[in-house]
């Protein structure tokens, strides 16, 4: 990997829906790489300058093409590995979103399925040339911010908001019926049923990756020594067994061997691991 980058929004009103931007440059003619990305909450956009797509269940693999067309790429909300393989030269820039974030920028109401350009298009044509021609990385910021701010119509989902909050502010384990019946007011039903249809899995696989992502954290930035005992706690897991399942049933790993192989790249919350 050459260079991976990223940048926060400049805009005060994109940071409450845009995580950050990165972006992924490598220009030797037979680069290869592998990574695996694990269970997230947020969703991405991804633009590749000269490239084809492949989408499998789990896998995409990007290959160059120097005469193809760019493509956008949308992947939503994860609950599940995903393998990405890049063929050849490489630019990317991504677009990562919070819960809920890439529904203030586009009507297309069918994201919780990975989709490829022409099928999704957050950018048009024109749009996506001028931001791959783009060297300076301030002036990237401002044209995605720019772009960006022109698609913004804000989208309101209250219960579901309200839920996203409740899920990522909790000092403690937030329960779903107390969250649907006591909370918010409707049936543990129709809560399941809206929530799936805006985020893309039901509320106790959101709230198991959120709870996943707060440990990930608390290991990966405030305490890197910490014991598990300890960071389950934290995370709000019953226990240390209960966070090792969680972690085998997120990402297929023990969680030795998801820190250990894993790598934080860039200066955000991206955390992949590599195929050696």
């Amino acid at each position: 990997m050459e260079l991976f980058k990223t940048f926060k929004p400049q805009n005060s009103l994109l940071q409450k829906y845009v995580s950050y931007y990165y972006i992924d440059i490598a220009s030797q003619p037979d680069y290869y790489n592998e990574y695996t990305c694990y269970p997230h909450y947020n969703s991405t956009v991804s633009i590749y300058k000269n490239h084809s797509c492949a989408l499998f269940k789990n896998h995409s693999i990007i290959e160059h093409d120097y005469n193809a067309q760019p493509i956008q790429i949308f992947t939503p909300l994860r609950d599940d590995i995903l393998k990405v393989t890049q063929k050849g030269p490489v630019y990317k820039i991504a677009i990562v979103f919070e819960p809920l974030g890439i529904n203030q920028f586009t009507t297309n109401l069918c994201l919780t399925e990975r989709k490829v350009s022409p099928d999704f298009m957050l950018f048009s044509v024109e749009e996506t040339g001028a931001l791959l021609r783009t060297a300076n990385e301030n002036t990237l910021i401002a044209l995605l911010d720019h772009y960006l701010i022109a698609k913004f119509n804000k989208t309101a989902h209250p219960y579901i908001t309200y839920a996203l909050k409740a899920f990522h502010d909790s000092e403690g384990e937030c329960l779903i019926d107390d969250l649907a019946e006591k909370k918010i007011g409707i049936s543990r039903k129709q809560f399941n049923r809206l929530f799936k249809q805006y985020i893309g899995v039901s509320p106790q696989t959101y709230r198991s990756i959120v709870r996943f992502r707060k440990l990930m954290h608390y290991k990966l930035y405030q305490d890197k020594l910490q014991n598990y005992t300890a960071l389950s706690a934290e995370a709000h897991y019953a226990d240390q067994s209960h966070f090792i399942k969680s972690c085998k049933k997120l990402t297929g790993l023990t969680p030795s061997q998801f820190f250990n192989n894993g790598k934080l790249i860039g200066s955000e919350d991206t955390f992949w691991s590599f195929k050696s």
